[in-house]
């Protein structure tokens, strides 16, 4: 259903072009080189020409082996459930996707006979309600500080917020309507946001601009079918923003301000990916 909303969104969009996006991608290159050659004297543009060739070589090793890391994930995950289909028929969990509710070692240690439980399901049930309760708490600051027994911090974020180590430099703006962050794909876009936790909260975008916590690389098809990005975590050098910086999509990440809760979709915003800034129309 992901694949028939993304393909409806581009032929709506008439963004279903790989040449054109080619060519966007071609011209994007050229500006921004074309723009270095102006303010560079030759000696400092031939050893920014070296230190890029050698960044464009990093990115790409990066993002393969990104992309490699992803696959050895898939494998993985088909080799547990597999297991969680052995032990859904031996009577031990209720559920083949149960398999993930517990540690690497108890698979083992029932495997191997050495285990203190016979029977996982009541475990897995806990654990399914801590999950839970886990899906619904606040996320942690970027960098905090805490002191004893880390575990029992986790459970009152507020206590984890007056500790956050970066609070000064993630302060939201005084002015309620504006949000900032860190600029990644540079461009002027006024439209209406989709705020969304999850894949399918933003198929049918049609051009709207696009606000999530995260993008793994699983996102990318929708990437098309928004006129923006933002991205409430993530830096210059996650995948969503190389990604949206080659298909030429404004984009921002790590918007503070807590735009995830304070957005709500149908809103109207007015984004200048080159400075970073949101505004709330």
């Amino acid at each position: 259903s992901g694949v028939i909303a993304s393909v409806q969104s581009y032929v709506r969009m008439k963004n279903y072009s790989v040449e054109e996006l080619e060519r966007r991608e071609a011209a994007i290159r050229k500006d921004a080189e074309e723009k270095v050659r102006r303010i560079l004297s030759p000696l400092r543009l031939w050893i920014y020409s070296r230190v890029l060739r050698s960044t464009r070589r990093a990115v790409h090793d990066r993002e393969l082996l990104r992309f490699a890391r992803t696959r050895s994930f898939g494998v993985t995950r088909r080799l547990f459930r597999g297991m969680g289909t052995n032990f859904v028929r031996l009577g031990v969990l209720k559920e083949q996707g149960d398999i993930f509710y517990l540690t690497l070692d108890e698979i083992i240690s029932f495997q191997e006979g050495r285990t203190v439980l016979t029977d996982f399901k009541r475990l897995v049930e806990i654990r399914r309600e801590e999950f839970l309760v886990y899906a619904n708490t606040p996320a942690p600051p970027d960098r905090f500080l805490t002191r004893g027994a880390v575990g029992s911090s986790l459970a009152h974020p507020g206590l984890l917020i007056e500790n956050d180590l970066l609070i000064e430099a993630n302060r939201a703006d005084p002015d309620p309507c504006i949000f900032r962050g860190t600029p990644c794909s540079p461009g002027i876009v006024e439209e209406a946001i989709r705020v969304a936790r999850s894949f399918k909260e933003a198929q049918g975008l049609n051009g709207d601009i696009l606000v999530t916590e995260r993008a793994d690389p699983g996102w990318v098809p929708l990437f098309p079918t928004c006129s923006g990005l933002l991205i409430e975590r993530g830096s210059l050098l996650s995948h969503s923003a190389v990604v949206a910086r080659e298909m030429g999509i404004p984009t921002i990440v790590g918007v503070n301000g807590k735009p995830m809760q304070r957005l709500k979709s149908g809103q109207r915003v007015r984004m200048d990916a080159g400075k970073g800034e949101v505004r709330i129309l």
